[in-house]
């Protein structure tokens, strides 16, 4: 080793370039190596990662050189008694003789395998260990050795940069995808539920929903997706994003009923640093994420009429300004909504913006409840028990007959997501076997305050009022209910209530009302308003 001054810069530089070169903890290493054992006749190199928590050692990748059998087998070095000495004294350590060491099995199997000494350096960044080197040779190691190990003493120092850095990468690449995956919990919650496997529909009226969708992904034109509630309206605007050229872009989802007039403009457009009180740092907001992507706003039809106006303004510029920031952000989002809402009425009383409504409707697609998609509830319920089963981990159920009935005579106020709760709730009270009637009445919705309703049986009415032709069954329906809200002088629970009289539930009901937009208040003073009617008569 006489020349090794005369080769000691050559070998840096050379060392140095593979620092740089090398990407990957594998590449690094070997490549390390490949430079070592000719520059120093060396005949095994391995390289350790040292954990201060436990001080435990873990390889850096794969030792090169002279095999050692049970330590190259283990994912982790046998104690390593040569290099924690050197980690432990911040110092490299030499062992001129390693069968004094015999008493450790990995030393005894490097002697073994014919190596004779070590030479153990610490890696160190920062004053603190984060590894270390050991270079091993088949010749017992000399006293004159002193300019080696200075010389490995100095490559350590490289390596000790080059090993941090590529751990400190490593780390940083696993809190990015961790950060990622917060990301995506945040812009596709329980993606799983939208997958296209999940979602079943066999009627034709849900084919023909389904086509729209995939018919709109195509355009970037805004689509209103109306239906109520439990049907399904986001899964369909998950459908015309993954189809859509923005597929690769992130789908950004907002509540519209949870947007408070404070937050509004925080949430969607975000804000500068020092903006208000407590913003103690910058915020990127729903607009800016969807940028390039699709922007899902939920419920739109529950947006609060003072902030329909700004919503309306990005939807016309494509632009907007961070509240505390005065510079224009454009940006390129597709506008899906959906409502359960009845968006005409809304706009009736004044309560929903007219050019809001036909910004956001330029494409419409109305989804069927679930009572209106015949014939496919027992195969929806099939479809949902082994789905549910797999993911819950239990045993599956089946229904009786009567089960059946009952639930196909339901009304399911809730559509899907009202069955899909049930299902969960049986699989859970249920170990397995046959589910009847008595097992499924307590979970569906029921009126708890009036349960005579559900006992009573419905007295009898006389005919309803003749019907035009060319009426509907719904306008039938709803004569019907005037009928009887008129009778009842606008009661609706109760013995002698609408509810009792119809036959229904005071839940389905109510439903009916809102659907038919029949108001209560006209009906409650018509028995008397009648009674007056009929005595002047009298006169």
């Amino acid at each position: 080793m006489s020349d090794l001054p005369d080769r000691f810069y050559q070998a840096l530089l050379l060392i140095n370039n593979i620092l740089v070169r090398e990407v990957t903890q594998e590449g690094l290493f070997q490549s390390l190596a490949a430079t070592l054992q000719p520059l120093v006749n060396c005949d095994r190199c391995s390289l350790s990662i040292y954990n201060p928590a436990n001080d435990s050692l873990e390889w850096f990748a794969r030792a090169e050189g002279v095999t050692v059998t049970c330590m190259d087998d283990t994912p982790t070095p046998q104690r390593g008694p040569l290099a924690h000495k050197a980690i432990r004294a911040k110092a490299p350590y030499v062992a001129q003789d390693i069968k004094n060491f015999a008493s450790f099995d990995a030393i005894r199997s490097m002697h073994d395998a014919g190596l004779r000494s070590a030479i153990a350096l610490p890696l160190m960044s920062r004053s603190q260990p984060v590894g270390a080197l050991v270079v091993s040779f088949r010749r017992p190691l000399r006293d004159d050795d002193t300019c080696l190990v200075a010389f490995l003493e100095k490559i350590s120092v490289q390596v000790a940069l080059a090993v941090d850095n590529m751990l400190a990468h490593a780390k940083l690449q696993k809190m990015n995808a961790e950060l990622q995956q917060r990301v995506g919990d945040l812009l596709y919650p329980e993606e799983t539920s939208y997958s296209e496997p999940r979602f079943f529909y066999r009627c034709e009226s849900m084919r023909t929903v389904m086509e729209q969708a995939q018919l709109l992904a195509s355009s970037n034109v805004p689509v209103l997706i109306r239906g109520e509630t439990g049907t399904g309206k986001e899964f369909i605007a998950h459908i015309i994003h993954r189809y859509s050229a923005r597929k690769n872009n992130n789908f950004v989802k907002v509540n519209c009923p949870a947007l408070s007039s404070t937050l509004f403009e925080s949430e969607l457009f975000g804000h500068a640093k020092g903006a208000f009180t407590g913003a103690n740092s910058s915020r990127v907001g729903r607009f800016e994420m969807a940028d390039k992507g699709s922007i899902f706003l939920d419920e739109i039809g529950d947006l609060d009429k003072t902030l329909q106006a700004k919503l309306l303004q990005v939807l016309q510029d494509s632009s907007f300004e961070r509240v505390g920031e005065s510079r224009s952000i454009r940006v390129n989002v597709r506008f899906i909504s959906a409502t359960n809402a009845d968006l005409g009425a809304l706009i009736q009383r004044g309560q929903f913006r007219n050019d809001l409504y036909y910004r956001l409707g330029a494409a419409i697609i109305n989804i069927p409840p679930l009572r209106e998609r015949l014939g496919e509830l027992r195969a929806m319920l099939q479809h949902l028990v082994g789905i549910l089963t797999e993911d819950m981990q239990c045993k599956p159920v089946t229904f009786s007959r009567s089960a059946l009935r009952l639930l196909e005579e339901y009304h399911w106020p809730g559509n899907v997501r009202e069955l899909s709760n049930m299902v969960k709730r049986l699989l859970i009270l249920n170990y397995g076997g046959e589910i009847e009637p008595d097992m499924i009445t307590p979970l569906l919705q029921q009126d708890a305050h009036h349960p005579e309703v559900r006992d009573v049986p419905a007295a009898p009415l006389s005919p309803p009022p003749a019907v035009a032709s060319g009426y509907s069954l719904a306008d039938t329906e709803r004569l019907v209910i005037e009928r009887v809200l008129t009778l009842t002088n606008g009661v609706i629970s109760g013995k002698k209530g609408a509810a009792t009289l119809l036959g229904l539930p005071r839940s389905t009901l109510l439903y009916k009302l809102k659907k038919h937009g029949i108001e209560i208040s006209r009906y409650t003073h018509s028995v008397a308003n009648l009674a007056a009617g009929i005595t002047n008569k009298a006169h």
